[in-house]
């Protein structure tokens, strides 16, 4: 116990651990290249702190809270998870796609543009509905694909 104390008290020292209203699993790790992407600790998951941006000038907070789009201004699902390299750089979203079955896929973000929807931070694909259906399902023991 004293040991967690003391392990607490540095990382707050360090600004690691602070109050987060997320859920700590939205953050995934590879930890290296073809190793399936796995739930982050609390530390690891903290240290990607809300207001942390991680791609397209957006922040950990409106990445997670963003809804997928297609060019015509479909909605075809929301963020669910975010899939980060062991150099905390985000490579794939967690979408949950729209439609029976709540199936969720890993997008590369290579695949994804930044939209301004009104209030909110949302994310765009040229992807088609089925396109994003034939992409890798989610899973903690399936790696994302390598980027080109």
């Amino acid at each position: 116990m004293k040991r967690l104390t003391v392990l607490t008290i540095a990382l707050l020292g360090l600004g690691l651990v602070g109050c987060s209203n997320q859920n700590d699993d939205a953050v995934v790790e590879q930890s290296a290249p073809n190793a399936p992407p796995v739930p982050a600790t609390d530390a690891q998951s903290d240290a990607v702190g809300g207001d942390t941006v991680l791609a397209f000038n957006m922040t950990r907070d409106q990445l997670e809270g963003a809804n997928l789009l297609s060019r015509d201004n479909t909605d075809l699902g929301g963020v669910t998870k975010l899939v980060l390299d062991p150099q905390r750089r985000l490579t794939h979203v967690v979408v949950e796609l729209q439609g029976p079955g709540a199936v969720n896929v890993m997008v590369p973000i290579a695949d994804l543009a930044p939209i301004q929807n009104g209030a909110n931070n949302d994310l765009m694909t040229s992807l088609t509905a089925a396109q994003l259906q034939a992409l890798p399902a989610y899973s903690p023991d399936i790696a994302p694909p390598l980027p080109e």
